[in-house]
């Protein structure tokens, strides 16, 4: 694939064409075929005003593993640094980096071969065809940024990272597995940092706080609270009060 020191993006007519791809192919051999093509064509790229230098290589780990996004998460980050919401929520943006900057990453982290539903593993993984919050969470690159950005602690200004002096810390608690991601960020009030750090704080401190089990039911709770309270106009401190006070419930429903 070329390498280039430039930030690329995709047109929007290079996406569709992707697309088309897919409906068509008959194997990922052959999808994947197809899209080498049409990324390649000068006419499908999109150079952006960024000059991000050489990207670090990530580290799938064995086939499908889930263990080394821990550590991919702050490399993408720290590649791309920090994104406008135009940017950040780019689709072109993203299925690019999925097919070529790191495409070496995707074919082993999210495997087209051998998979039964390989079509729709491309269109939840690979292609990005809008970007609303799930997509974005969801999305084999974005999702490394997206956690990231929504946990980051330049400052060490939050415990977990003051204790570790970690500015990932709060992202290497989120991506423990891929459960925690689905449970934090697929519910509404997932969309607040600082609703995120409190739960990870709270899942912390290990034992049953931090099953996967409680950590999606405390995220409903705090959900349904958001449906009557506005949770981004509350501090930190009425923030973890609101977690201590909503876990006896989650435990005692399950």
């Amino acid at each position: 694939m070329m390498e280039n020191n430039h930030a690329r993006a995709l047109t929007n007519q290079a996406v569709f064409e992707l697309k088309s791809a897919l409906d068509v192919a008959q194997t990922p051999d052959d999808f994947l075929a197809d899209a080498d093509i049409i990324i390649g064509r000068p006419e499908n790229q999109l150079e952006l005003h960024l000059n991000l230098g050489v990207p670090d290589s990530l580290d799938a780990g064995s086939k499908g593993s889930t263990g080394r996004d821990v550590e991919n998460a702050p490399v993408v980050y720290d590649y791309l640094g920090v994104l406008d919401r135009a940017n950040a929520s780019d689709r072109r943006l993203w299925t690019y980096l999925a097919f070529a900057t790191y495409r070496d990453y995707m074919e082993k982290r999210w495997p087209l071969a051998e998979v039964r539903n390989w079509k729709g593993r491309v269109q939840d993984r690979w292609l990005m065809l809008n970007s609303s919050r799930d997509p974005l969470v969801r999305h084999g690159i974005s999702r490394l940024w997206w956690v990231a950005a929504m946990t980051y602690d330049p400052k060490l200004q939050y415990p977990l990272s003051k204790a570790t002096g970690d500015r990932f810390a709060y992202t290497r608690e989120a991506f423990r597995n891929e459960d925690r991601i689905n449970s934090l960020f697929h519910r509404e009030a997932g969309a607040f940092s600082d609703v995120v750090r409190c739960v990870l704080e709270h899942a912390s401190q290990g034992g049953g706080y931090a099953t996967d089990k409680h950590v999606a039911a405390l995220m409903m709770e705090l959900t349904l609270v958001y449906g009557y309270r506005d949770l981004g106009f509350l501090d930190r401190s009425a923030l973890s009060a609101l977690v201590i006070e909503s876990a006896p419930a989650v435990k005692d429903a399950g």
